[in-house]
C-alpha cells in the first residue's frame, strides 16, 4: 500500500489564521437539521462534519481534499469513544478541518453506503465493523481503512494506538502523500473500485447445482454446529445470532431430519439463558462478546429482535415446550414497551448500550449489594442464585454483573430445599422488584427513527407471534404499522423509501426495504384475510421485477439513491444479495415471497420468478459459510419440501371456520400458505385443482372445511381444528405416518395456541 512506505512527516505547520480559514472552507453546522440522531449528536463537535451528499462531493473536488468518512451508529459503543476521545482532540479536529472533509455516516440511515465501504475496506485492508474509517478520493474512491482509532499513540485502551494505528499520525500522514504523490493514491482507489465494478463472484459453483448447494449449506451447519454452547460457529471470538440459520435447521428438521431441529431447540434455550438475553426487561442485544453468550454489547436492535422474535415463535409451534412462547411474550413486550410508538403503530429503530457518556451498558448490570439493596434478604438470595451473580460471574468490561439464566427454577428449589412453585413464585417476584428497580436508573435513548426494512421484519415476526402465542394484540399491531408504512413511505414510483425521521420520509430506493415489505405484506394477506394486503404485495412484487434487478442479471440491486455519479453506484450488482448480514439475503426472501404469492394466487409467473432468482445461487455461494447463506438454503428447503397450501373454506362470520384458520396459522410447518375462501365457487379459483374437485364436491355440506394440499396431491377435507393440526403436520412429509389423515376422527394431540 502506498501510504505504508512514505515517511511520517508533519505538514500541518501553517500558521493559525491559513488553518482558520481552510476550516472556514467547510460548512459550520451542516448536521444540525438532519434526520439521523447519530449525525445530530456529532453537529456541536469541534469538526465541522459534512452529510454524505454530491454537494459534499462537489466541495471535497473545489477544495481538492480527500474526504475522511466516519461510519458508525447511535447504538455503538465505540463510535461513541472514538467521538468523546479521537474527535474530541483539538488537533485531530484542526487537521480534518484544515485538511480533510469530514464526512458523517449513519449506517442504519444509509445501509447502501455501509454496505459499499465495509466491502472496499475489506478488499483493501481488510477492515470491518463499526466505527469504519474511510478515506477516500473527492470522488468518494476508498484508498485507506481503519476500524477504531484512538486519537494519538498510546491514548487508546490499555495504551493501545500506534504511529500507524492512532489518528493524528494517520492523517498528517495521508495529507503528506495526497499532496506529493495524488497520482499513485489515484491509482489505489481506481484498482479498489474497479474490483468492485467488476464480476462480483470469484468462487467457483457448488458442485450438483441448487440440490448440491442446499446438501452443502446443511452439511456446513451440522460442521459448524458448537454443541458445547450451541450456534454455528467455533473459536474464542464473539459469536451472532445467527436466526436464519436457525430457521433453516428447524424448517430441515422439521422434514424428517431431528437432529437439526434439536440443534436449533438447543441452541434458543442457550442463547435465552445467557447474558445476551435481558432477562429482566425481555429483548436481545446486539451480540456476544464471548463464546458462551454471557456478556453481550449492550446495544438492542430492531432487527435482532424481529428475527429472534419469529424464531422463538416457530420453535414454540415446533415443539409446544413453554419457555420458547414465555422468550417470545418477553421479547414483543419489551418491543411493545421500548420500540413502538403507540400513535402510530410504527416500530423504532434501535435502542443504545448506554445511558451517559463513558457508559457501557450499566443500566443493564447490578452488583450483588445493589441486589440485597433492591430485595429482602429471602429474594436477594434467590436472585443471585437464580441469575448466576456469586459463581463465577459474567462480567462486564466494569466489572458489574451481567445477569443469565444460571439456574432453572427447579435447581433453585432444591438448592433451597423449598417447594418448585413456591421458587417459581419467589423468582417472579424477585424480578419484577429488580425491573422496578432498574427502571429509576437512567434509561438507554431510543432512535426515534422509522425503517421500512426493519418495520417489515417486526410486523412480520408479530404476525408470526400472534397465531403462536393466540395473541389478536399482536396482529392488530403488526396490520396497523404495515398501514402506516404503505401510506406514509411510499415514494411516486410505487416504491418505498427507507427512513422516514422528523416526518419526512427519504432514501430512496434500497432492496431490502421492498423485499422485506413484499414478504409482510404476504404474510399479512394470510393472517388477515384483507385482499388490500395481496394488491399491495402484486404490485410491489411487480415494481421489484420492473425496477430492482441489474442489468442482464437476475440479481437484485439498490437504484436511484442520490450517487448516479459516484463510485458508489458503479459497482455491480455483488453476491452480498444472497448473503445473511445479518439480515436475510434480499435475493432469497424475494424468491420464498414470490413463492408464496404462487401459492396464493396460481399464477405460475411467479414461480418463474422465484426460479430465476435462485438460478445464480450456486456460483455466487461457492465456499463462503454455510451460516451466512441460511435463508438461500431457507429457500431451497422450502423448494424441496414445501409447497403446502391450506385453504379454509366457510363463511367469513363463521366461528367453526375461524377456529379452523387460527389452528391453520398457528401449525407448524414450514412455507405453508393460509388462504381463506367464502363459500362461492368463484372464490375458490386460486385453490390447487385437486382441492377445487373435493371443495366442489363438499359445497352442498354446508360446513366450514379445510382442504390441506402439498404438490399436486391433497388431504380428505377436515372440519375440526385438532384434525387439521394433525395433517398439517404430517400430511406429504416423508417419512410421516399419513395413514391416519384421511378422515376426521379427532386427534389426542394439538399444538399449542
Amino acid at each position: 500500500m502506498i501510504l505504508a512506505s512514505v515517511a511520517m512527516l508533519c505538514i500541518l505547520s501553517a500558521g493559525a489564521g491559513a488553518a482558520v480559514d481552510s476550516a472556514n472552507a467547510l460548512p459550520a453546522g451542516a448536521l444540525k437539521s438532519s434526520p439521523s440522531m447519530y449525525l445530530r449528536e456529532a453537529s456541536s463537535s469541534a469538526i465541522r462534519w459534512q452529510p454524505w451528499s454530491p454537494d459534499t462531493l462537489a466541495l471535497a473536488r473545489r477544495l481538492n481534499r480527500p474526504i475522511m468518512i466516519d461510519i458508525g451508529a447511535v447504538w455503538c459503543h465505540w463510535c461513541h469513544v472514538m467521538d468523546s476521545t479521537t474527535y474530541a482532540d483539538p488537533e485531530v479536529a484542526a487537521a480534518l478541518n484544515s485538511e480533510f472533509v469530514p464526512v458523517k455516516v449513519d449506517t442504519d440511515e444509509r445501509p447502501d453506503l455501509d454496505d459499499y465501504y465495509q466491502v472496499a475496506a475489506a478488499q483493501l485492508t481488510g477492515a470491518g465493523g463499526w466505527p469504519l474509517t474511510c478515506f477516500t478520493t473527492p470522488d468518494g474512491a476508498l484508498f485507506f481503512a481503519a476500524g477504531y482509532l484512538p486519537p494519538r499513540p498510546g491514548s487508546g485502551p490499555n495504551g493501545s494506538g500506534g504511529e500507524n494505528s492512532s489518528m493524528l499520525p494517520l492523517l498528517k500522514r495521508i495529507s503528506q502523500v495526497y499532496a506529493a504523490d495524488r497520482a499513485g493514491l489515484d491509482k489505489e482507489a481506481d484498482a479498489t473500485a474497479a474490483k468492485l465494478r467488476s464480476a462480483s463472484n470469484q468462487n467457483a459453483p457448488a458442485q450438483g447445482g441448487l440440490d448440491g448447494l442446499r446438501a452443502q449449506i446443511l452439511a456446513g451447519l451440522a460442521a459448524s454446529y458448537d454443541r458445547e454452547s450451541g450456534g454455528f460457529a467455533s473459536g474464542p471470538g464473539p459469536r451472532f445470532y445467527d436466526f436464519p440459520a436457525l430457521e433453516l435447521a428447524l424448517a430441515h428438521g422439521f422434514y424428517g431430519h431431528p437432529e437439526y431441529s434439536a440443534m436449533a431447540l438447543d441452541t434458543l434455550k442457550k442463547i435465552a439463558a445467557g447474558g445476551v438475553f435481558d432477562q429482566l426487561g425481555g429483548g436481545f442485544h446486539r451480540y456476544s462478546t464471548d463464546p458462551h453468550w454471557r456478556v453481550p454489547h449492550f446495544e438492542k436492535l430492531g432487527y435482532d429482535n424481529a428475527m429472534a422474535l419469529h424464531a422463538y415463535s416457530d420453535a414454540y409451534e415446533a415443539s409446544g415446550d413453554p419457555d420458547f412462547a414465555r422468550v417470545a411474550k418477553s421479547i414483543a413486550g419489551y418491543v411493545n414497551r421500548e420500540l413502538l410508538d403507540p400513535k402510530t403503530d410504527a416500530f423504532y429503530s434501535h435502542q443504545d448500550a448506554d445511558s451517559f457518556k463513558g457508559d457501557d451498558g450499566s443500566y443493564y448490570t447490578w452488583t450483588v449489594a445493589e441486589v440485597k439493596r433492591a430485595l429482602p434478604p429471602d429474594e436477594a438470595r434467590i436472585a443471585i442464585l437464580f441469575y448466576g451473580m456469586q459463581d463465577a460471574p459474567a462480567l462486564a468490561p466494569d466489572g458489574r454483573i451481567v445477569l443469565r439464566r444460571a439456574m432453572s427454577p427447579e435447581q433453585v428449589a432444591a438448592k433451597l430445599k423449598i417447594p418448585g412453585e413456591e421458587a417459581r413464585e419467589k423468582i417472579a417476584r424477585t424480578s419484577d422488584a429488580m425491573l422496578a428497580a432498574r427502571a429509576r436508573r437512567k434509561t438507554p435513548p431510543v432512535d426515534h427513527a422509522v425503517m421500512t426494512d426493519r418495520n417489515a421484519l417486526m410486523a412480520d415476526a408479530y404476525l408470526t407471534a400472534s397465531a403462536a402465542l393466540d395473541d389478536s394484540s399482536l396482529q392488530r399491531t403488526a396490520l396497523a404499522d404495515l398501514d402506516f408504512i404503505v401510506a406514509h413511505m411510499q415514494a411516486p414510483d410505487g416504491s418505498f423509501f427507507h427512513v422516514l425521521a422528523a416526518g419526512r420520509a427519504q432514501v430512496a430506493g434500497l432492496i431490502a426495504d421492498q423485499v422485506y415489505l413484499l414478504n409482510a405484506l404476504v404474510d399479512a394477506y394470510q393472517f388477515s384475510a384483507d385482499a388490500k394486503y395481496l394488491v399491495e404485495a402484486r404490485k410491489l412484487a411487480a415494481i421489484i421485477v420492473k425496477n430492482f434487478r441489474a442489468k442482464d442479471s437476475n440479481l437484485l440491486t439498490n437504484h436511484d439513491t442520490e450517487d448516479a455519479s459516484t463510485v458508489i453506484a458503479q459497482a455491480s450488482a455483488s453476491a452480498q444479495v444472497f448473503f445473511d448480514m445479518p439480515t436475510p439475503s434480499v435475493q432469497a426472501m424475494m424468491a420464498i415471497a414470490t413463492a408464496k404469492l404462487a401459492l396464493i394466487t396460481g399464477d405460475d409467473d411467479y414461480s418463474k420468478t422465484a426460479n430465476d432468482l435462485m438460478a445464480s445461487a450456486p456460483a455466487m455461494a461457492g465456499s463462503m459459510l454455510s451460516n451466512s447463506f441460511a435463508t438461500v438454503g431457507l429457500a431451497l428447503e422450502y423448494r424441496a419440501n414445501g409447497g403446502a397450501t391450506v385453504s379454509i373454506v366457510g363463511p367469513p362470520g363463521d366461528a367453526r371456520a375461524a377456529a379452523l384458520w387460527r389452528m391453520a396459522l398457528a401449525s407448524y410447518r414450514p412455507e405453508k400458505v393460509v388462504t381463506r375462501i367464502g363459500s362461492d365457487r368463484s372464490d375458490a379459483a386460486s385453490m390447487p385443482a385437486a382441492a377445487r374437485a373435493m371443495f366442489d364436491s363438499s359445497a352442498a355440506k354446508n360446513v366450514p372445511l379445510a382442504f390441506v394440499c402439498a404438490g399436486t396431491a391433497c388431504a380428505t377435507p377436515v372440519a375440526t381444528p385438532a384434525k387439521l393440526a394433525q395433517v398439517i403436520r404430517r400430511f406429504g412429509v416423508k417419512g410421516a405416518d399419513q395413514t391416519a389423515v384421511a378422515n376426521d376422527r379427532p386427534a389426542s394431540t394439538r399444538p399449542p395456541m
